[in-house]
């Protein structure tokens, strides 16, 4: 019989009702509950039986996928190419892998100033560095303040045995950028193989007045002076 105290069912819940912060809490715990055993299944089962990928392999998987979505795209190609120069320490088959993609972007645009500089690194690596002097030379020429280019024409000639050349290339680099230590390190051991004693030594001490513990100058110095080499090895 209706008395007039009909009561709706949202509120005729009495001391069984459970606060809403409590609820949440309760909800919180049992997703965190849910969400470790889930993990635990999957990792068990999936991810644990495959090993983590290194960032070298995601750079390289990320650049092929590029050069397949779009093979006419030039700087892909340069992409996949560096792709391969990260993974050369492992294997040396890798350094013909990038030379061939960068050989591939040249042939798609052979003007790109950026595509002739990556070609050019390329050859460096794979030991090709007449190949590299010829396509950093009109770099360096027609970019002035290009220091990238003029930094590489100098290891490439370097490298070539064209002393005299590699100092001029690195003594240009020093000037668009002069508080680059690696220019001044590279320019002594070049003095070094032309027996050039003291400028070896005057280029070194440039070289460590910007960075005082950069190992490989510290050994040039010590092999220059018969003096016993300190300090760690310099951070990239």
């Amino acid at each position: 019989m209706d008395n007039g105290t009909n009561v709706s069912p949202a509120t005729d819940q009495g001391e069984n009702t459970i606060p809403l912060k409590k609820a949440l809490v309760i909800l919180g715990v049992v997703a965190a509950v849910l969400l470790a055993a889930g993990l635990a299944v999957g990792y068990g089962f999936f991810w644990g039986k495959h090993p983590a990928q290194s960032y070298e392999d995601i750079v390289l998987e990320a650049a092929q996928h590029r050069v397949k979505t779009n093979p006419k795209d030039a700087i892909a190609h340069v992409e996949l190419g560096h792709a391969y120069l990260l993974r050369q320490g492992e294997d040396k088959a890798f350094v013909g892998k990038a030379l061939k993609e960068f050989e591939k972007a040249y042939e798609l645009e052979p003007k790109n100033r950026q595509v002739c500089y990556n070609l050019a690194l390329g050859y460096i690596a794979a030991g090709k560095y007449g190949e590299a002097i010829r396509l950093l030379e009109p770099l360096a020429r027609e970019g002035i303040l290009d220091f990238g280019s003029h930094f590489s024409l100098g290891e490439a000639y370097y490298l070539n045995k064209q002393y005299p050349e590699a100092v001029k290339a690195f003594s240009e680099a020093a000037a668009i950028r002069p508080g680059y230590a690696d220019t001044y390190y590279y320019m002594g051991l070049t003095y070094e193989k032309m027996g050039d004693k003291e400028n070896a030594v005057a280029a070194v001490e440039k070289a460590l007045r910007l960075v005082p513990n950069y190992k490989e100058a510290l050994e040039l110095k010590a092999r220059l002076t018969k003096q016993p080499a300190g300090g760690e090895k310099r951070e990239p």
